[in-house]
């Protein structure tokens, strides 16, 4: 709900939610009927990319009959190898991976392709940034090279509760931070990102109210 407050104050074109939803596939019918009707507050396209907690499997939350006829502005990404939502009338497109298995075989930024090199050009990624020297073996891994040779123009990151800058030469990339109150906040932080054709661009963190 403050989500949704906030997207009605800012004027935002577009909301973008990275993964995690949910956290599992157990919630309530509930639960998902009051996360629709939220959805229906507003016009605005909603892009949901499938994190670690809501899995894009056979008995993911998204296939359960509620999403069935879910709201015209609601985009969810399903495809495992990627796949681009593009929006005409703004000249933007989004890119992402739908998470089926969280795994070190699952990389969500690999293999990155748009369509119109001329859109705004955004994608979602759900997963752990590291250094590829490091070789962790975690899942979902996100490497340096992975941002700085999209070619997008922003990088919508999740997986990380805290609001992380990993931005790479000049490809602004971002974990925005949790709308849940952290032990070290005292609100809700999101992000606002605006896309300009001359200032190109910027980045916001904008405190949801309580």
């Amino acid at each position: 709900k403050n989500v949704l407050d906030a997207v009605d104050s800012t004027q935002a074109n577009f909301l973008l939610i990275v993964g995690d939803v949910f956290d599992n596939e157990r919630v309530s019918d509930e639960c998902l009927q009051f996360f629709i009707s939220q959805i229906s507050r507003t016009n605005i396209p909603i892009i949901i990319l499938p994190g670690n907690h809501d899995l894009m499997h056979s008995k993911s939350v998204y296939k359960r009959s509620v999403f069935s006829d879910s709201p015209k502005n609601l985009y969810i990404f399903k495809n495992p190898e990627g796949e681009e939502i593009q929006f005409t009338a703004y000249g933007i497109s989004f890119w992402g991976k739908a998470m089926q298995e969280h795994s070190p075989e699952f990389q969500p930024m690999t293999n990155i392709s748009f369509k119109n090199t001329d859109y705004w050009k955004v994608a979602l990624a759900h997963g752990q940034f590291e250094d590829e020297k490091i070789n962790s073996g975690r899942s979902s891994l996100i490497f340096p090279n992975h941002i700085a040779e999209s070619g997008c123009d922003y990088v919508a990151l999740g997986h990380w509760d805290s609001f992380t800058n990993v931005s790479q030469k000049n490809i602004p990339a971002y974990y925005s931070g949790c709308p849940t109150k952290l032990s070290n906040q005292k609100t809700g932080m999101v992000s606002i990102i605006t896309m300009d054709p001359s200032d190109g661009v910027s980045h916001t963190r904008f405190a949801l109210k309580s």
